[in-house]
C-alpha cells in the first residue's frame, strides 16, 4: 500500500466517522427539537409565569411554562443547552465532514493516476517467457508460460490487483530500510509506490533470474539482471 492509499484509507475513515456522529446528532435533535427557542417572563394579574416563544414562519408562537418557581423549567434549560451544544457540534463536524470528502476525493484521483486502470507486462526467467500479465480494472489475468515454482511469480491464472501489488513489493527493496527515502530520490520517486519501482527496476532481484518487461522496452536478460554471471557479461541466450 501506498503513502498515499494509506493516508486515504486513514481520512476516508475518518470521514466515515464524522458521518456517523452526524447521524446521531440528528437523531439526538429530532428528539428534542432543532429549533431555538426563548424564555421570557410575563407578568398576568400580578402573578409572574414563564413562557416558551418561538418563530413558526412569519409569526411568533408561545406557550405557558408556568408560574415563575425554582426550578420549574430546569428540564427545558438543560434541553435548550444541550440543542445549543449539538447544534455547534453539528456545523463542526459538518464542516470537518466536507473538507474530508474533498481531500479524499483528490486522493482517489491521484491514486488512479498512479496505477491506470489497464496495462500488460511480461516475466521472462533469464530470456524465456514465464508469464504475460494483463491488468483490466480490478481482475488481473496471467497466462503461465512455465509451471514452476522457482521459474514462475504466479501460482494461478486469476488474481486481484492487491495480490498483484504484494507480489510487486517481494521484487522491491523493503520500504523501511534506513536508506529508502535515498534510493527513492534516486528513481525520481516521491514515495514508495511497488508498480512505480518495478517499472524502473524490471523487478530484479539477486536472488533469482526473474524480471518483468513492460510495452515498449527492447530488453533482453543481459541488460537487466543482476546476477554474477550477467552482470560480468558472460552468458548470451
Amino acid at each position: 500500500m501506498t503513502e498515499k492509499e494509506k493516508m486515504y484509507e486513514q481520512l476516508h475513515k475518518l470521514y466515515l466517522s464524522c458521518d456517523d456522529d452526524i447521524s446521531k446528532i440528528n437523531e439526538e435533535l429530532d428528539e428534542i427539537g432543532r429549533q431555538s427557542r426563548s424564555i421570557v417572563i410575563k407578568t398576568i394579574n400580578g402573578n409572574r409565569y414563564y413562557y416558551e416563544q418561538w418563530r413558526d414562519g412569519d409569526s411568533t408562537k408561545s406557550r405557558n411554562l408556568g408560574r415563575v418557581e425554582p426550578g420549574v423549567i430546569s428540564e427545558i434549560e438543560s434541553r435548550s443547552e444541550r440543542r445549543k451544544e449539538l447544534l455547534h457540534k453539528y456545523t463542526e463536524l459538518k464542516s470537518l465532514r466536507n473538507r474530508l470528502e474533498k481531500e479524499c476525493i483528490q486522493l482517489k484521483k491521484e491514486i488512479a493516476k498512479v496505477e491506470p486502470e489497464e496495462y500488460s507486462f511480461e516475466v521472462y526467467y533469464k530470456n524465456e517467457i514465464s508469464a504475460r500479465v494483463s491488468v483490466r480494472k480490478s481482475k488481473v489475468h496471467v497466462s503461465r508460460y512455465i509451471i514452476h515454482p522457482i521459474n514462475q511469480l504466479f501460482c494461478s491464472d486469476t488474481i486481484t490487483r492487491n495480490q498483484l501489488n504484494e507480489i510487486f513489493k517481494l521484487r522491491c527493496f523493503d520500504e523501511n530500510r534506513y536508506d529508502a527515502p535515498d534510493k527513492l530520490r534516486a528513481m525520481g520517486l516521491s514515495e514508495y509506490n511497488p508498480q512505480k519501482i518495478v517499472r524502473i527496476t524490471h523487478g530484479v532481484s539477486y536472488n533469482d533470474y526473474l524480471w518483468f518487461r513492460f510495452p515498449g522496452e527492447k530488453l533482453r536478460a543481459e541488460d537487466v539482471l543482476v546476477r554474477d554471471e550477467y552482470a560480468r557479461g558472460r552468458i548470451r541466450q
